[in-house]
Order: C-alpha cells, then sequence, then structure tokens
C-alpha cells in the first residue's frame, strides 16, 4: 500500500513538474496602437511596446492578445491623445495591433499601416510620450 501512495504520488509530481511549465510561459509581445478618424482624415500612433503576453500562437507572426491587455492599452492611449494631444478621442477608433513575435515585424506592420492611411490623404503623428503601465 505504501509503495502505490509513493509511486501515485511520484507520478503526479512528475505529471506537474512537466505540464505546469507550458501553462505558465509568457511571450515578449511587441504591439502599438493606432487611432483614426475618418472625418479628420487624422491618425494617431503610439511607439512600440513590449508586453508581455501568453505564449499562444495560431501564425508565425502574433500571439494571441488577451482582451484585457487590449482594452486596458485603448484606454489608456485614449487618456494620453486627450491630455497630452488635446484631441478628443470619442471622434476616433483606437485599436491595439499585435502582439507580433518580433520587434522587426511590428515595425513592418506600423510602417505599412501608416504609409496605407498616408496614401490616402490623412495626416499622421507618432504620440511618443505615450508609455503603456500595468
Amino acid at each position: 500500500m505504501m509503495k502505490q501512495t509513493l509511486r501515485l504520488t511520484l507520478l503526479l509530481l512528475m505529471t506537474f513538474l512537466i505540464a505546469a511549465p507550458p501553462c505558465w510561459a509568457k511571450a515578449k509581445g511587441y504591439l502599438y496602437v493606432i487611432s483614426y478618424s475618418f472625418t479628420e482624415k487624422k491618425i494617431f500612433l503610439s511607439p512600440i511596446i513590449i508586453e508581455k503576453v501568453r505564449d499562444v500562437s495560431y501564425s508565425d507572426e502574433e500571439y494571441v492578445t488577451e482582451v484585457e491587455l487590449i482594452q486596458k492599452m485603448e484606454t489608456q492611449f485614449q487618456q494620453h491623445m486627450s491630455s497630452a494631444g488635446g484631441v478628443s478621442p470619442s471622434k476616433y477608433t483606437t485599436a491595439v495591433r499585435g502582439a507580433f513575435k518580433s520587434k522587426a515585424i511590428a515595425d513592418m506592420r506600423l510602417k505599412e499601416e501608416r504609409e496605407r492611411y498616408l496614401k490616402k490623404g490623412y495626416s499622421a503623428k507618432v504620440l511618443t510620450g505615450f508609455a503603456y503601465s500595468d
């Protein structure tokens, strides 16, 4: 009986040690925030933000991003737009892009998106003073 209990305990311990670390894993994700207005023809962008995200991915370029993180980042960016830029965030659509697996991918996507809006006649401004805090 004692041997069976010991074996079962060891089996459970080994299972826990093998299975648990992937659940705890965090990856470094690279994100940015964009706010755009169709009526004002303006976009505001954040610098690239590095944030810990879950190590879950369904593509070669991005991790799955938690909704809570997205909402917090969007809210803080809108508050920063209002205070630093004197802009009414209610006129803008705000969205988080990412979490990209590398800074190079994030830089490329930010540049592509910015250029796409510039070609449509929008003005673009990077709010360099924005820093996300959890």
